[in-house]
């Protein structure tokens, strides 16, 4: 048998290069929130396990750069754990309804509007003797019912329309309907029909109204096509 030639020195193929190190891998700074101490104290006992078992210790730091399976791993459990801690489905769904109903709060706008008489002058005007010079006590017959048959309806719109919460806004409103006037209570005025409604529904009906316009001009308009919904007829027995 012949020996296996060795090329000479010359004809050798050169060793390979050798790569130069990589820059050594960063460390996660230590979390302090409750998941990084979970992930630490689960990582800890891990390595402390495997460290015990062969024999030697390294770093935790070390550790975490070489194995990123085992860094997945905690974070898997510590993820798990958070889940687990949380509040019920229940418990969130009526936090989050009551944090709904708080956005959605009424507004003060949303209620009826105060109509409350407020006098222009509040000061009492005296004569030169210094008494008070007109009654600032209602006379008695002013609170009789009979009275207010006497009055007209101008009288009777300004009695309910400025003696708010008072007996006497209670009798006005009680002539009123008398003389087939309705209060709607969504535009807080006084309707009356002008002629027979040219249509009726089990909740409406449609045609030509009186009003009393109380807000700008202080008189009765006709409304030509209105229609009145019962749901806003005040029906208050008197």
């Amino acid at each position: 048998q012949q020996a296996p030639k060795v090329p000479p020195p010359s004809q050798a193929p050169p060793p390979p290069a050798e790569s130069p190190p990589g820059p050594p891998a960063e460390v996660p700074p230590p979390s302090t929130s409750s998941s990084g101490i979970a992930e630490a104290t689960i990582l800890g006992s891990n390595l402390s396990a495997n460290n015990s078992a062969a024999g030697s210790f390294e770093p935790s730091g070390g550790a975490l750069a070489q194995s990123p399976q085992m860094v997945a791993a905690v974070q898997r459990q510590a993820e798990t754990a958070s889940q687990s801690a949380s509040p019920e489905t229940g418990s969130v769904d009526a936090l989050e309804l009551l944090a709904a109903s708080h956005r959605n709060l009424p507004a003060p706008s949303d209620g009826r509007w105060n109509r409350r008489y407020a006098p222009r002058n509040p000061y009492v005007h005296l004569d030169t003797a210094g008494n008070a010079a007109y009654p600032m006590q209602p006379t008695q017959g002013y609170e009789d019912p009979a009275m207010f048959k006497k009055y007209d309806l101008d009288a009777l719109f300004f009695i309910f329309y400025y003696q708010q919460g008072s007996y006497q806004q209670h009798l006005a409103a009680k002539e009123l309907k008398k003389l087939s006037w309705r209060y709607h209570t969504k535009y807080l005025t006084w309707f009356q029909r002008h002629e027979e409604p040219r249509m009726t529904a089990g909740d409406f009906e449609r045609g030509a109204y009186l009003y009393f316009d109380h807000d700008s001009g202080w008189c009765q308009r006709i409304k030509a096509d209105f229609t009145f919904e019962y749901q806003f007829l005040e029906d208050e027995p008197m």
